[in-house]
């Protein structure tokens, strides 16, 4: 049985950022609040557009963390609140989760680097409102599974509305990114 409490498992995550020296991005949980409404639906894939440009389905593959990386400041512009960027994991109701790792794993990863190749995480973008905003994870499954219909979905939600699956945030901000070797910034690129 898959279960969730996003904002609790939310509370920990930032917990967790912190007990590992990493920065938190400034913000309040708006459990009340809704971003992504109705009204907004219709102009997300024009924001998304100005933020990444023209993607081919095949660009979205394993890209999560760049892509979110990118989005981040165009959505908190657009929607007018802090847009975190979010790191963790999948309950997909198996034993070994979708992209699951733990404190070990982020303890080795901050004390000896990485040393290049895929890391087995996955990052999303979380509002105050705990809605998550995914622009990887649908795409990256149909393409790999050969499934056309699912090519350019986009999960954008309320976390706890979420069926067959759930989100379990497990570090919050990219500063783990950066002081792992995920993430090297030079200026105003970003590789």
């Amino acid at each position: 049985m898959i279960s969730s409490n996003y904002a609790t498992e939310w509370a920990a995550a930032v917990e967790r950022t912190k007990r590992f020296g990493l920065d938190v991005p400034s913000h309040e949980v708006q459990l009340t609040k809704q971003y992504l409404t109705d009204e907004r639906q219709p102009e997300f894939p024009y924001v998304v557009q100005r933020g990444l440009g023209d993607l081919d389905f095949s660009d979205v593959v394993a890209q999560c963390m760049a892509i979110h990386y990118r989005l981040a400041p165009v959505i908190q512009e657009w929607l007018g609140c802090p847009v975190l960027y979010t790191l963790g994991w999948i309950d997909d109701g198996t034993d070994t989760g979708m992209f699951k790792f733990d404190d070990d794993f982020i303890a080795d990863k901050l004390k000896n680097g990485h040393a290049g190749g895929t890391v087995n995480l996955h990052a999303w973008l979380t509002l105050p409102s705990m809605e998550v905003i995914d622009m990887a994870l649908a795409t990256t499954i149909a393409v790999i599974n050969k499934i056309p219909e699912g090519y350019g979905r986009v999960l954008a939600r309320p976390a706890d509305g979420l069926d067959g699956m759930a989100y379990k945030p497990m570090l919050v901000g990219p500063d783990f990114l950066r002081e792992t070797g995920l993430l090297v910034e030079w200026g105003v690129y970003t590789l």
